[in-house]
Parts: structure tokens; C-alpha cells; sequence
């Protein structure tokens, strides 16, 4: 930012006038919504904009609700919706776009910012949503945080004219309508590989060997059949002996964050593990406790505390990754018991799992066609991701 010109630090190279001081109540008339319990359907005219109707980026979700009434006000294009209350961190204060007349109905709790002219909704919504911060720190309740009309329409920014606004929001529309596309391809690939999981582990799809022939049925096993069970163990956490901040060779369920796992969250000392079973290289480890059923492959060896447990395979007949692949396909809470936080599971249940295993030569490419498709997924993950943070550098550089 150029404090002298009031101008931000990236601008279009027509432009050169100093932005202006402006106040939200000056550039749009504020509306509350209405209470509209007794009319709300699940299918209907009028699509019902609510509290989950606005995400943390400002895009406009589908609420789910529908109201039939004629009688009622709808809103109008390029009108914004305005979270009211924080039902989640991050969203009181945050705005978006209706795209169409006649088509949205604003219930209680959010409000719309109907524009007055020269003012750009594009520009408007993006420099709002940046501040978001702002409209979080005034907000104030007991059990839920709610800002005041006051205090949106006291809100205070910088802004050039007109025409300024207008490319800087066509702009990021722009930069939105791309990142929405990324994000469809990827939602395409995740619905592609839950389809193949349905497909591939109910035999529906099957591979074939190089000789284009059949491999033989897949036989059916329980985990006491093809593997030993080991569980972790948590050291004392009041005895300052078992733990090494330094080191990252002891892991808890918070660290199971992703498939490949190289080390652990907290560390512990050679006193602290004396007690344990180390997990090898390659080795495929599963929570029981708590969160129920998350799976990961560890690729250095590892510490677990008594929440996970690691398979160790009795035959070479079984590859780890498809195990991977095939566990995470099944609902392993149905092999569980009801404990006092939650399902968990005992020796004899994770014993008793059901294991759908074909011969080893169609479980490696099992495995590798799920691994391929992961990559793909990786990857376009990282596009969406690599565009996002692009869109951030921009917000910082094109607003005050």
C-alpha cells in the first residue's frame, strides 16, 4: 500500500487517482431477513438464504431450503448476503453474490447490502470478505457471536471509482470462475475413484493377467487370518523422561493427516519406548479409539500410542497398499462396540474384520490403479491449492 495516495500495491496501469475514504452504509441500503420456519420445504420456488448459505471464501452454497410463498420478497442480482452470526469461526462478516433475480429469499440472521450506485459487487464483496476480521472482532454474544447493523454500516475502506472497481472485480471473478472449474475437475476424479471403490471391491470390475484370462476368486479372510495385530502405548505424559521435544518418533491420531506418513507428532525418549512395539517401514497402521477406522502407511519407523494399531502381515501374499484401499472401502465402526466416547474397537473385533482378498498378483494392480489415480488427484488438489494462494497474493496487492 502507498499510504501517501491511499492506492494499493499492485494496480491496472490506466489508473493513477488516489482511492477514496468510504463508509458501508454510504454505498448500500442494509436489509434484515425474515423468519420463515412454518413455510421451509425441502423442495420448492425459492431457494432460502441462510446461515450455511455463505462459505469462508464467499462463494454461495445451496442451503437445502425452499420456501413456496409468492407473497414473500425475493433479492436481486448483485445484491450481497451477509452472515450475521458466527455458527463457525471465520464466517460472521463475510459476504456473496446473488447471481439471479427472483430466485432467493432472505431468512433471519443474514442480511443483504442492496448496492447503491457506483459501486461494483464484485469489488465490494472481495475487499468485505478480506476485512472479515473487522465484523469477527465486533461481534459479541454469549454462546453465539452476532454483529450489529451499526457496526456493518460503520465499517470504513478505501476504494477507487467506478470504472477501477469494475476491472479489479471483473478480475477476480475471473480468477473465481477458473479456481470453480479446478475444483469440478477435481470433484470429478474423487467421484470417479469412490466409483471404481464400489466397483472394484464388489467384483463388479475385475483385472485380468497378461495373457487377458481371469484371476481366480477372491477369497474371503478375517484379519486374524493374514495378520498380527499390534497396538502402540502412551507413555506417562507427566514424566518429563518419556518425552523428547526434539524428536518426531512417537504418533497419536492428530498426526495421521495423510496417506504416507514420515514421522510422528511428538517425540519420546529410548526410556519412554522401552515399553513399545516399534512399526516398521511400510507398515500399515489403523486408529481404533476415538476416530474409528483412519489408515496410513508408515514409510519410516514409528512410534503409535494406544489409539492405533499396525498390522503385521503372516504371508507375503497380501500388499499393504491395497489392504490400504480396501479397509478404507468398508465401514469398520460395524465390527465395533459402543464405548462411553465413542465406538472403539476391541482385540477380537479388529480380529474378526472381513477381508475380500484376491491372489496377490490382482491386489498389486489393485493397488497400483488406485495409486495412479491418487497421483491425479494429488495433483489437481495442488492446482486448486497453487490458484488460491494466487488469489491471496492478489487480494494483498489490489486492495488497501
Amino acid at each position: 500500500m502507498n499510504k501517501q495516495t491511499n492506492t494499493p500495491e499492485l494496480r491496472f496501469p490506466e489508473f493513477d487517482e488516489e482511492w477514496k475514504k468510504r463508509k458501508l452504509g454510504e454505498v448500500v441500503n442494509y436489509k434484515n431477513g425474515g423468519s420463515f420456519e412454518s413455510l421451509v420445504k425441502n423442495h420448492g420456488v425459492y431457494k432460502l438464504i441462510t446461515l450455511k448459505s455463505v462459505n469462508t471464501e464467499g462463494k454461495l452454497c445451496n442451503s437445502g431450503k425452499y420456501i413456496d410463498d409468492k407473497c414473500v420478497e425475493t433479492l436481486c442480482n448483485d445484491t450481497l448476503v451477509m452472515i450475521l452470526s458466527e455458527q463457525a469461526p471465520g464466517l460472521v462478516g463475510m459476504t456473496a453474490i446473488i447471481p439471479n433475480n427472483n430466485e432467493y429469499v432472505l431468512n433471519q440472521r443474514v442480511a443483504a447490502l442492496v448496492l447503491k450506485q457506483f459501486i461494483d459487487s464484485q469489488f465490494l464483496s472481495k475487499l468485505i470478505n478480506r476485512n472479515q476480521k473487522y465484523f469477527s472482532v465486533r461481534s459479541a454474544g454469549t454462546k453465539v457471536k452476532n454483529i450489529s447493523k451499526g457496526h456493518v454500516e460503520n465499517f470504513n475502506f478505501l476504494s477507487p471509482n467506478y470504472t477501477e472497481q469494475q476491472k479489479i472485480g471483473n478480475f477476480f471473478s475471473k480468477l473465481d470462475r477458473q479456481i470453480e472449474l479446478e475444483e469440478e475437475k477435481l470433484e470429478l476424479l474423487e467421484q470417479q475413484k469412490r466409483g471404481y471403490i464400489q466397483k472394484i471391491f464388489s467384483q463388479d470390475l475385475r483385472f485380468k493377467d497378461e495373457n487377458g484370462n481371469s484371476y481366480p476368486d477372491w477369497s474371503i479372510k478375517k484379519i486374524e487370518d493374514i495378520s498380527k495385530v499390534n497396538k502402540g502405548f502412551t507413555p506417562n505424559t507427566k514424566n518429563d523422561k518419556y518425552w523428547d521435544e526434539l524428536n518426531e518418533n512417537w504418533l497419536s491420531i492428530a498426526g495421521m493427516t495423510q496417506k504416507y506418513l514420515y514421522k510422528g507428532n511428538k517425540g519420546i525418549t529410548e526410556k519412554g519406548a522401552s515399553k513399545h512395539v516399534k512399526v516398521d517401514k511400510d507398515t500399515l497402521i489403523m486408529s481404533f479409539k476415538l476416530t474409528l477406522g483412519k489408515l496410513a502407511i508408515v514409510k519410516e519407523p514409528i512410534y503409535t500410542n494406544e489409539a492405533i494399531c499396525h498390522f503385521v502381515w503372516k504371508e507375503s501374499n497380501v500388499n499393504t497398499e491395497y489392504m490400504y484401499y480396501y479397509l478404507n472401502s468398508i465401514n469398520i465402526s460395524t465390527f465395533g462396540a459402543q464405548a462411553v466416547k465413542g465406538v472403539t474397537l476391541n482385540n477380537d473385533a479388529i480380529n474378526s474384520i472381513i477381508v475380500k482378498l484376491p491372489v496377490i498378483q490382482e491386489q498389486n494392480k489393485i493397488a497400483y490403479f488406485f495409486n495412479k489415480l491418487d497421483k491425479l488427484i494429488e495433483k489437481q488438489s495442488s492446482k486448486v491449492e497453487l490458484l488460491k494462494q494466487r488469489k491471496q497474493g492478489f487480494l494483498q496487492k489490489m486492495f488497501v
